[in-house]
């Protein structure tokens, strides 16, 4: 026999070995690391559905390390953001990474966090995307630079969660186009493989059509962990005259393809079809198939949608869980048969967590929150303007977007203008507002108070020249959006706090209590697999956790 090949079978044999007798993870790199990040998945909704479990979310939780304490440590949590700190270990924003979109003075106009305009569509349609304007490099990167012949695959139903996942330098990112179809651009390819077309063909995206989404356990079981179906506050998405936000939910009659293909993108189905996408990809370019190291990440972006339309506790958000957690039972099924547990490492986290209904938080929770009103936040905003008016005669150098306040200094270098008066007026007016909590000036985030622990996280995401001058944080329970779902976004525990898992098919369920960031899941990814960052980040290193003494 080959010499190299009896030392290759010796190692693939003793592999579940060395990990079963607590060897340090460093010593014996896994052949492949699953990153699977949910989009929208809070701590608190995790642990309240956690004893539902019965498949591959129980898998991981029994086989892993699960730290009871990590928060995501920039303020500002959404979905880009969110994905680019898991990725990168960077906070986003010095990285230059303001949100999924932002402001830009330069332009004078909005940017997305992945918009690229050299990023061409190729045979299926595509936004301009990819990991072009960001700034830093992802754990990815830092393996393909010392291991050029590893793999490394992102899919998504999110371009932003697939994108800033995947790097610069990743073999394939593929997201979900919410035209019917999973896609990518030139960035990442010069032509669309031919597996792709078939893959999309297979999933007749057409049919769902008559596809009825119902629950998968008894309706009892649901009352007891979530609110009851019909609960106001709830998105009614489907046979919504009258309002009546309950299972079963369908397609209407009257929605072309176009409405069925973006409604998909937020019903449990998504889910399923990116983690077959996953496994076609480890079929078609054998990931995970040899000693040489692989990532693969899978963002699961249907759960944001449902959260959003319904909230954490209700029955939707709740089944979509159980039917994902059934979904992921086949892919590690599958993900055996393939490659074999005893060789890949997982990690398991989200990108933000969540503000239950308020209506849910305020009548079954009994605190406080609400829904911030648009007729008296406007109303009051038209008032701060006039005064800014009657000082300078106009407002028209103040940008608003979303709740942030952004000055057009190039129009203000011509005028003689106080930037702290202009901050107290609209300060003194806006925080008048129910709701909300403090307009932040960008002088107090760039270098915050150490005893203001929201500014503290709120600093993470600024950038010294490109953030807005001034930034609302609305009060803890309270949101912007009307008159029904919820949100996120905030430094509050139920938006930072999130599930972290580390799993291994030799691991037993093990739990740490001491404080993490999300900052640190790159660098322990980096660590397992023996590489470094290309790049100075702001996360460390969890390895020591994961080891036996």
């Amino acid at each position: 026999m080959d010499e190299r090949i009896f030392i290759r079978k010796i190692i693939i044999i003793l592999t579940p070995l060395i990990w079963l007798f607590g060897c340090r993870v460093e010593e014996q790199k896994p052949r492949l690391v699953v990153f699977l990040s949910f989009d929208h998945l809070a701590f608190h909704a995790y642990t309240h559905y956690q004893p539902l479990f019965t498949g591959g979310i129980k898998w991981l939780h029994d086989h892993g390390v699960m730290f009871n304490n990590a928060h995501h440590e920039h303020g500002y949590t959404a979905t880009g953001p969110g994905h680019f700190v898991l990725g990168s270990g960077l906070y986003p924003g010095p990285a230059g990474l303001l949100g999924n979109s932002w402001y830009d003075r330069k332009i004078d106009g909005d940017v997305y966090c992945v918009e690229d305009q050299n990023a061409q569509p190729l045979g299926i349609p595509s936004n301009n995307v990819s990991y072009g304007r960001v700034n830093g490099t992802t754990v990815g990167d830092w393996l393909k630079a010392v291991s050029p012949e590893s793999k490394v695959y992102s899919v998504a139903g999110k371009d932003r969660a697939a994108i800033l996942m995947g790097g610069k330098t990743p073999d394939l990112v593929l997201w979900y186009n919410w035209q019917g179809a999973f896609t990518t651009t030139d960035y990442y390819t010069s032509e669309i493989p031919a597996w792709l077309y078939e893959f999309n063909k297979e999933q007749n995206f057409q049919s769902y059509r008559d596809s009825v989404w119902t629950r998968s356990l008894k309706e009892s079981i649901y009352d007891e962990y979530a609110h009851p179906d019909s609960f106001f506050g709830e998105s009614d998405r489907y046979l919504n005259k009258p309002y009546s936000p309950v299972f079963p939910i369908g397609f209407e009659a009257e929605w072309d393809d176009a409405k069925i293909y973006e409604e998909l993108g937020g019903r449990p189905w998504m889910d399923r079809m990116t983690l077959d996408l996953a496994l076609r990809v480890i079929d078609v370019a054998e990931v995970g198939k040899d000693l040489t190291p692989d990532i693969l990440n899978i963002g699961l972006s249907a759960m944001d949608i449902i959260a959003h339309y319904y909230g954490p506790y209700s029955h939707e958000t709740m089944d979509h869980l159980i039917k994902v957690d059934q979904y992921l039972k086949i892919f590690l099924d599958r993900l055996d048969e393939r490659v074999g547990l005893q060789n890949v490492v997982f990690a398991l986290s989200t990108d933000h967590g969540g503000l239950p209904l308020p209506e849910h938080l305020t009548q079954i929770q009994k605190k406080r929150g609400g829904r911030i009103d648009e007729n008296t936040y406007l109303a009051t905003r038209a008032k701060a303007y006039a005064v800014l008016d009657s000082v300078y005669g106009n407002h028209d150098f103040i940008h608003r977007k979303g709740s942030s306040y952004y000055y057009k200094h190039p129009m203000l270098d011509s005028m003689d203008v106080n930037f702290t008066l202009i901050d107290s007026i609209l300060q003194t007016y806006m925080e008048s507002v129910e709701g909300v909590y403090r307009l932040y000036p960008k002088s107090k985030l760039v270098n915050p108070d150490p005893s203001d622990p929201y500014a503290t996280r709120l600093s993470r995401f600024m950038h010294p020249e490109q953030s807005p001058d001034l930034y609302t944080l609305k009060e803890e329970g309270w949101l912007f959006r009307n008159p029904f779902g919820t949100s996120h976004g905030t430094p509050y525990e139920y938006d930072s706090h999130i599930p972290l898992i580390f799993s291994h098919q030799n691991f037993s369920s093990q739990f740490v209590d001491d404080s993490v960031s999300t900052v640190d899941i790159a660098p322990t990814l980096g660590d397992i697999l023996g590489i470094r960052p290309l790049n100075e980040i702001d996360g460390v290193s969890l390895r020591p956790y994961l080891t036996k003494d």
